[in-house]
């Protein structure tokens, strides 16, 4: 049996990026300043991500 192993590296210190796992591929999403993300999920696996962005004045 053959492992097909993928790697990636990211930075542990860049809390404004958020990474989602999908179909074997990596997907960097930015977070808002200020805001809300949800996740949605169907069949189990990720589908889409909302932003609910908001501005601080």
């Amino acid at each position: 049996m053959k492992e097909n192993i993928k790697t990636a590296v990211i930075d542990l210190l860049d809390d404004k990026k958020m990474y989602v796992v999908k179909d074997e591929r990596l997907i960097e999403h930015t977070l808002p300043d200020y805001g809300e993300v949800t996740v949605v999920l169907l069949g189990g696996k990720v589908d889409r991500l909302i932003d609910k962005c908001s501005r601080k004045v």
